[in-house]
């Protein structure tokens, strides 16, 4: 979101992003929380679970959530009181809830913009009536919050926005040269920030067994226990990377793209033009993600190293699947909804500015 604001209006806005609970000292939370995440992922279903019982009664997660946040909003008032800006942008439910509450009980002044993240289902944690105001990916989004109590006038469809690099990347075969890679059919396993998947190996030896028909690229992120797992593999025409800054530049130079349903990673391929073969989701708002997937035949999810290799030689087979994706991908539109959420965000703080005036 900043890069987009600041890319539409260069040098008009000081922007800064911020971690913003551990900045205020809000650390145990922000770590247990964090560390809570990283366990949903191992463990899928309890991600699932957690997000159907506060579904269930929006309302009362709400209030016990408000309760969990007292310390941050506290803390937060006191951080932006002694740090003023014109507008706080969130986009975590529970920071605009907490930032809600500390407007509400610690006094402060701030206007805060949510942006509701998730793009094809959202949880109740992020159904906070107090916000000032919502942008949301999506109509099913804004339908969905309406019901769990957000007003519909502090409801706003913007859309999905992606980083820049992911908008303008080079060509295959010139990302190729780039990276060292060879020019030919080319699978990239993106594992997310954390590199975090439970079949990470099998997924591997899997796609192996395609044998030199295809150059394969493992992304683990911050999980080098596993990037060195893969290491000792030794295995030819095997790509391994921990976290890289140029992530646009591997999906730029990928045919398909494999890995869990984030919606960020899921939404980057899109934007570069590759199919998803999803190989597994954690909560519910990546099954939302999985579906979305498939109703626009812009990949599928895939259970098993058979369905896995299947949808892998679907593509190899067939270079004109490949460029229906990429046709696909484009009518998606997402250069220009990072331009209406940039713009967005801009009018919001301008209308602010001049009811304050």
């Amino acid at each position: 979101m900043a890069e987009a604001v600041e890319h539409r209006y260069p040098g008009k806005f000081d922007v800064r992003v911020s971690d913003y609970m551990d900045q205020v000292g809000a650390t145990g939370f922000d770590r247990r929380h964090k560390a809570l995440w990283r366990w949903a992922l191992r463990y899928p279903v309890s991600a699932r679970l957690g997000q159907r019982m506060i579904g269930l009664a929006p309302q009362l997660a709400m209030r016990v959530q408000r309760r969990l946040l007292q310390g941050f909003a506290q803390l937060a008032a006191a951080d932006l009181e002694r740090n003023p800006v014109d507008l706080a942008v969130s986009n975590h439910g529970l920071l605009t809830t907490g930032l809600a509450l500390a407007k509400r009980q610690f006094g402060l002044d701030v206007p805060v913009l949510t942006f509701a993240t998730e793009p094809q289902n959202i949880s109740a944690y992020w159904a906070d009536p107090w916000a000032d105001h919502m942008l949301v990916p999506s109509e099913h989004i804004r339908r969905a919050l309406e019901r769990m109590g957000v007003p519909g006038r502090k409801l706003e469809v913007v859309g999905y926005p992606v980083q820049q690099a992911f908008l303008e990347t080079r060509e295959k075969s010139e990302a190729r040269r780039l990276l060292r890679l060879d020019d030919r059919f080319t699978c990239l396993v993106s594992l997310g920030g954390e590199g975090i998947s439970a079949n990470s190996l099998a997924l591997v030896t899997a796609l192996r067994a395609e044998g030199p028909a295809l150059q394969l690229v493992v992304i683990c992120g911050r999980n080098e226990g596993l990037k060195r797992e893969l290491l000792e593999l030794q295995v030819p025409d095997l790509r391994v990377e921990g976290f890289v800054p140029n992530m646009a530049d591997y999906l730029a130079a990928s045919d398909v793209v494999i890995g869990k349903a984030g919606p960020a990673s899921v939404y980057e391929a899109l934007a570069v033009g590759r199919p998803v073969l999803v190989t597994g989701y954690a909560g519910l708002n990546e099954r939302g993600v999985v579906e979305f997937l498939h109703r626009r035949s812009l990949g599928q999810l895939v259970r098993g190293s058979d369905e896995l290799r299947r949808g892998v030689r679907r593509y190899l087979d067939a270079p004109a699947a490949l460029e229906a994706v990429s046709e696909r991908c484009a009518e998606l539109g997402l250069r220009a909804q990072t331009d209406a959420l940039a713009h967005r965000i801009v009018s919001f703080h301008r209308a602010h500015r001049r009811a304050a005036a």
